[in-house]
């Protein structure tokens, strides 16, 4: 099932769903609070109602409860009059402070709730198509704008509640002068609450539409505050060129919104200048009543206010029932995201067949054609590999040409267009994608780099056995990396970051880190499929040199895909295979390669011809 585009409506229906769905959560997350919520803002929008009757009941019996004494029936009238118009005002008093609190309760609560959903949804996707897909990007922009949704959705439903029982306690104050009062003042607020209702689903429309601009408005405001580009930013003079960018893609995304706010405010200006015309009035005509004497003092002063809180109440009501329209406009598209390992994976992984139970024969490409989606260039164009188990081959070739596409593919990140890829002879789709993945140590090209302990940064390749030093330092030793390590201040426990009170690594020992990591899973998850991706980018001559001694130990009894554009490192495998064009082109050892002279040996030649001048392949 696909997502909705951004710039369609969200109809009302969905958005009705949607605001359930959201309160349900609530509720879900602490249905103790939740109910205490409902029960005391019920009893809030009372208290108004009662406060304001009871006035206009001891103000009618004032004038006898003084002629006939302390002891009149007047007077005992007058008495209870007064101490329920102090209930009231205690009550009111009380449940504010509580119902802040159990607001509060509810909020810390749901945050988490809402938080682990949403990792737990996009962390489940099995694939990256979604991750690569601006569409997607953008939703997840407006999903940031409806974190507290459906907590506010429960604040504006409350005091839609309170206002709501403060309208019906005001509107039967106020039919105590004539029953046509409150049906007068309802009619009077509604073109209003009408309008404010339309414009907030406008608005909204309006800043959905705009959110891949709103995006890279975010984007430019992280260049100018994150570390990693502030180097080039300041050398190259382009801080103000980054603002400017900002700003324009900030003024793109709100225009509209703009525009529909100021037509909205002068109708909705309009419409309560109307409103407060007939207010008066229904005013006017109480007081001639008033003056006339066709009703006491006590009736006018109690249906007065009655009228002026009845619509108070239902500007309330109308104002709450606009917020809470507007929390929710975007919630149906931040539930797609929850919903999406469920309703849209884009990759099928209903494999059952654990990659464990398997005779090891190794990998084979078997005619893998790979677009990637919402693309037309041809990456992989009917690819035949077969890499024997237990054997070691580098894929070569020019940018471009499939070699990375193939590691995602056999990591089950995308499937192949056509054709299919085998692992020990069955088919990666038939197998269990979690098991399948267990048997990979993988060092990708763009490796993460954590800001956390170096002891997590190699521990993360067998993260259930991450707490097992032994473990993490004997990874580390197989890329000579322990060393650095136990130098660092706090050892093991420091953090890879400046940012967080620890140390920043550079490039090259980085790649030593992410190494290692793949060597937690050989050593930790007994991980048999060994896929090194550049391996050696960032490393100098004499790093890349001492990995090549431990090469033969880190690949000893692992089926091995090496992927790398410096020819020193593929000699360390058993076999080359030249890509170009999606397609294998070159298959042997780099001896054979070399006597037959073709692309490999060309490419050789040029980097070989540069080391022999410069006396370095960096």
């Amino acid at each position: 099932m696909g997502m909705r585009l951004l710039d369609e409506k969200v109809p009302l229906g969905d958005e009705a769903r949607a605001t359930v769905r959201g309160l349900w959560m609530v509720a879900a997350a602490a249905p103790a609070y939740f109910l205490a919520i409902l029960a005391s803002t019920t009893v809030s929008g009372i208290l108004p109602a009662v406060v304001v009757a009871q006035t206009g009941r001891f103000l009618s019996v004032i004038p006898e409860a003084i002629a006939g004494g302390a002891g009149s029936p007047a007077a005992g009238t007058a008495r209870d009059a007064l101490i329920l118009i102090g209930a009231a005002i205690v009550g009111t008093q009380v449940l504010g402070p509580l119902q802040g609190a159990a607001l509060f309760g509810v909020q810390r609560r749901f945050q988490a709730h809402l938080s682990r959903r949403i990792m737990r949804s996009l962390t489940e996707l099995p694939g990256l198509a979604h991750h690569e897909d601006p569409a997607f990007r953008d939703k997840l922009e407006v999903s940031q704008w409806v974190q507290w949704a459906p907590v506010n959705s429960l604040n504006f439903l409350t005091h839609t509640l309170q206002m709501t029982a403060q309208l019906f306690g005001m509107a039967a104050v106020a039919a105590t002068y004539a029953r046509w009062v409150p049906p007068a003042v309802f009619a009077l607020a509604l073109p209003e609450a009408v309008a404010a209702w339309k414009l907030v689903a406008t608005v909204s429309w309006w800043r959905m539409r705009r959110s891949d601009e709103a995006r890279r408005a975010s984007y430019f405001r992280r260049l100018a505050l994150t570390l990693e580009p502030a180097k080039e930013l300041r050398v190259f003079g382009m801080q103000g060129w980054i603002q400017d960018r900002q700003a324009t893609h900030w003024l793109a995304g709100i225009r509209e919104v703009w525009r529909e706010r100021r037509r909205g405010l002068l109708i909705r200006m309009g419409l309560h200048a109307v409103a407060l015309a007939g207010l008066a009035w229904v005013y006017l005509d109480m007081v001639g009543a008033a003056i006339a004497g066709r009703i006491d003092i006590g009736v006018f002063a109690a249906a007065s206010m009655g009228v002026i809180g009845m619509m108070s109440a239902l500007l309330a009501v109308s104002q709450s029932a606009a917020q809470l329209r507007q929390a929710n406009y975007y919630l149906p598209t931040a539930l797609q995201l929850i919903d999406l390992p469920r309703r849209d994976p884009r990759m099928e992984a209903s494999g059952v067949r654990s990659a464990r139970e398997l005779d090891r024969t190794g990998i084979t490409f078997e005619d893998v054609s790979f677009v990637y989606p919402g693309t037309e260039r041809v990456i992989l164009d009917g690819l035949n590999l077969h890499i024997p188990a237990g054997s070691s081959v580098a894929l070569v070739g020019e940018n471009g040409a499939g070699k990375t596409t193939l590691i995602k593919l056999l990591s089950r990140f995308y499937d192949p267009t056509s054709g299919r890829i085998l692992l020990d002879g069955v088919d990666i789709q038939e197998l269990d994608i979690v098991s399948l993945r267990s048997r990979l140590a993988v060092i990708f090209q763009d490796f993460a780099r954590y800001f956390l302990s170096a002891r997590d940064n190699v521990g993360f390749g067998a993260v259930s056995r991450s707490d097992d030093l032994e473990l993490v330092r004997e990874a580390a030793g197989r890329v000579g990396v322990v060393e650095r390590i136990e130098s660092l201040e706090q050892g093991w426990e420091t953090p890879l970051s400046r940012e967080f009170g620890g140390t920043d690594l550079s490039g090259g020992e980085w790649q030593r880190i992410a190494l290692a990591r793949a060597m937690m899973a050989q050593v930790a998850g007994d991980a048999d499929l060994l896929i090194l991706d550049e391996p050696t980018a960032s490393l100098d001559v004499r790093l890349e040199h001492e990995l090549y001694t431990h090469f033969a130990e880190m690949t000893k009894g692992r089926t091995t895909l090496l992927v790398s554009h410096r020819f020193s490192t593929v000699r360390m495998a058993d076999r080359i295979v030249f890509l170009e064009d999606g397609r294998v082109v070159e298959d042997g050892t780099h001896e054979q390669l070399m006597e037959r002279g073709g692309r490999y040996a060309e490419l050789y030649e040029m980097q070989a011809s540069h080391y022999r001048a410069t006396g370095s392949l960096d």
